[in-house]
């Protein structure tokens, strides 16, 4: 009898698994790069690297950390960018790729958060491909696969360092472009917990966040199946177990430090398999509006989401429910699944996270509400949501239930 997961039919009886990302973890992995890329074919004769980071890592001391672990090896770092700002620039990606051309890497690092990874991705695939970076916003547009990447991820939350995605800002047109495709997704992603050691207590929260909402939209997906729901189910469990202690005590507890991250590393893995819907459509476009932080914005937005979903897929949400440690006491799933989103916001409190776009500054105005309306419905993770989304007073109100008003 499953008790955690209903054992109902399955969602669907078509579905590819492919995760060729090798991850290796464990304390002080960094060090140890150079010798393992010397036993790894795939850097076989690619020798000059090109390291892409911003300046909080940078003001960490983890540049120097990986620039140091790298020298006396059999490669030379070419070139750095550390500039990467809080949300994947465009014009930052057209500079980092300018910059890799004039020195011609045969290899890419990514050092940071999911803004440093995707901003290396999408510089990758410009640097190998003719085109503007709108040629290959969607899914599969990529002709040329990118030179290998490796991704060190310095928070506990993207999952970048094994998708298959970038999520570039447009800042000028306020949008987000989202760029799909197996060419780029890395070769490599080096789990080290030292490197999350110094994030910030606001930071720990909100990218974790961004891992959980990364599992539970896997879990409602419309691409869900077993594998990717068997690793969301654990990986909401170790965010759910260990988010307040890594809030309170990030930089002295190593199990916790690590549990975060493989369960970060975990959503990844489901949700590139299983995209999220609505709650990534809706905190998209407000990050794009507003510049609100990522995690903040999906994980807010996850809490709508949910309810709004709820008559279509109300055994996944009472199987998040039990995974956030809710007791099942017999009742019918949609209840149980309504005690899961309350047991959310109870966590999202004890870590300092708001329940609203408005505790956060976004405009309450007609036309900004309008604009999170409207492209919100154009996100390519709409397509993923287990409600079909079209413009219905439904629709609006989850709009209106985020923004707070």
């Amino acid at each position: 009898m499953s008790l955690i997961h209903r054992n109902v039919p399955l969602a669907t009886m078509d579905f590819q698994w492919w995760n060729p990302t090798r991850i290796i973890f464990g304390e002080g992995k960094v060090r140890d790069l150079a010798d393992d890329l010397d036993l790894d074919w795939n850097f076989d004769g690619k020798e000059k690297v090109f390291v892409v980071s911003d300046q909080g890592v940078k003001g960490a001391g983890l540049l120097d950390y990986l620039l140091d672990s790298l020298k006396g090896g059999s490669r030379e770092v070419v070139g750095v960018f550390d500039q990467v700002l809080e949300e994947a620039d465009r014009d930052q990606v057209y500079e980092i790729t300018r910059k890799a051309k004039e020195v011609n890497p045969d290899v890419w690092i990514a050092l940071g958060g999911g803004s440093v990874m995707d901003a290396c991705k999408a510089a990758a695939v410009l640097e190998s491909n003719e085109g503007d970076l709108e040629d290959f916003v969607g899914l599969y547009l990529v002709e040329e696969e990118s030179k290998p990447i490796i991704c060190i991820p310095t928070t506990a939350g993207t999952g970048s360092e094994v998708t298959w995605g970038a999520v570039i800002m447009d800042r000028n047109e306020k949008t987000k472009l989202i760029i799909g495709d197996y060419k780029f997704i890395p070769k490599v992603a080096v789990l080290d917990p030292e490197l999350t050691r110094t994030l910030p207590a606001h930071l720990v929260a909100s990218t974790a966040l961004d891992a959980l909402t990364h599992s539970i939209g896997a879990l409602a997906s419309e691409d869900r199946q077993d594998l990717s729901s068997a690793i969301s189910l654990r990986a909401i469990e170790m965010v759910a177990d260990n988010l307040e202690e890594a809030y309170q005590n990030n930089s002295t507890n190593l199990d916790v430090r690590s549990k975060m991250l493989i369960a970060a590393c975990m959503a990844g893995i489901a949700f590139q398999t299983a995209l999220p819907g609505a709650d990534h459509g809706i905190g998209h476009t407000a990050g794009a509006l507003h510049e609100l932080q990522h995690g903040l914005a999906v994980g807010i937005a996850n809490l709508y989401a949910m309810e709004f979903n709820m008559k279509a897929v109300p055994h996944v949400y009472a199987s998040v429910a039990r995974a956030l440690g809710v007791k099942d006491d017999g009742q019918s799933d949609e209840a149980l699944g309504m005690k899961g989103i309350e047991r959310l916001k109870e966590l999202y409190t004890r870590v300092g996270v708001k329940h609203t776009y408005k505790d956060y500054g976004f405009p309450l105005d007609s036309e900004t509400m309008e604009n999170l309306i409207e492209q919100s419905m154009d996100d390519p993770c709409m397509a993923f949501n287990p409600v079909g989304i079209s413009r219905t007073p439904e629709f609006e109100q989850l709009i209106k239930n985020c923004i707070g008003v």
